[in-house]
């Protein structure tokens, strides 16, 4: 069973796409957070890849946005986020193809801006993703789990890396003191990102698989030093928009945050080191 919402929105789109561009998309799967059954009403993306039976015209991607247009103007609160793509072109590097047509950030982009393929996507879409119009696809591109576990050992040392060290960087800042909503916000938007964002890489190092963003958080609880429970418990609360917070003080909140990144940071590639050679 989907959510309400997500149902609603594929519902509308398939069938502007059906008015707007008449036999061109052959099937849509569901990946991300909806086909890993952590859908959270408000914060969750409606994460989609439509398999279409020709190259995209100029043409047709313009049937494509005004498709899109009309969602929008319905449901203006849904988020939906996906590429449009041959049969041929699943499992391929974003980099690869040409053009790439991709909905991201309530706008149609066809120099693949905002592309969501990479290797979580690819496995995720191949093992756990959810045909919801059309029939389902024959998913025969690889998706093995070096890839997978190589692409999350760079996102730790690249992307994550660098989000610690920006939040190292404020740790003497005075303006956490205060008592200012928009401290609070800055604060927690910090730890979910970071907090849940970090741990599905070592979830996806240390089981070999995936997760989403909730079910890392429980992995957290489970597997990391008792002293940053709190943290992982805010995070979750965060990103379910409940109320639920444990620190008084920001600063010892950020000092805390970077302490657990930094761990998950440093156990991330202890693991990844001990992994067998390919």
């Amino acid at each position: 069973m989907l959510p309400s919402t997500v149902e609603l929105t594929i519902n509308k789109l398939t069938r502007a796409l059906q008015l707007r561009v008449p036999g061109l998309v052959q099937s849509v799967y569901l990946y991300g957070s909806v086909a890993l059954d952590a859908y959270v009403e408000g914060t969750s993306d409606i994460d989609f890849v439509a398999i279409v039976t020709k190259p995209l015209t100029a043409e047709l991607q313009q049937g494509i946005a005004d498709a899109h247009r009309d969602v929008e103007a319905e449901l203006p609160k849904t988020d939906l986020m996906g590429a449009y793509l041959q049969q041929e072109q699943l499992g391929l590097p974003a980099s690869v193809i040409r053009p790439l047509t991709v909905y991201y950030e309530k706008a149609l982009h066809t120099d693949g801006h905002g592309a969501d393929l990479n290797p979580v996507t690819w496995y995720t879409l191949k093992h756990y993703g959810l045909c919801v119009y059309g029939p389902a696809a024959a998913l025969e591109y690889d998706a093995s789990i070096g890839p997978l576990l190589h692409y999350a050992i760079r996102n730790m040392n690249g992307y994550w890396l660098g989000w610690i060290r920006r939040l190292e960087e404020r740790l003497g800042d005075p303006n956490l003191s205060c008592c200012d909503s928009l401290v609070q916000d800055m604060m927690d938007e910090a730890v979910e990102w970071c907090v849940l964002g970090m741990l599905r890489q070592l979830y996806t190092i240390r089981e070999h698989g995936i997760t989403s963003k909730l079910g890392a958080g429980e992995y957290g609880l489970r597997i990391v030093p008792a002293q940053w429970r709190g943290l992982i418990i805010e995070a979750l609360a965060i990103k379910r928009r409940e109320p639920l917070r444990l620190y008084e003080s920001q600063q010892q909140r950020l000092r805390e945050l970077v302490e657990l990144l930094r761990y998950v940071h440093a156990e991330s590639n202890r693991l990844y080191e001990e992994l067998p050679a390919e």
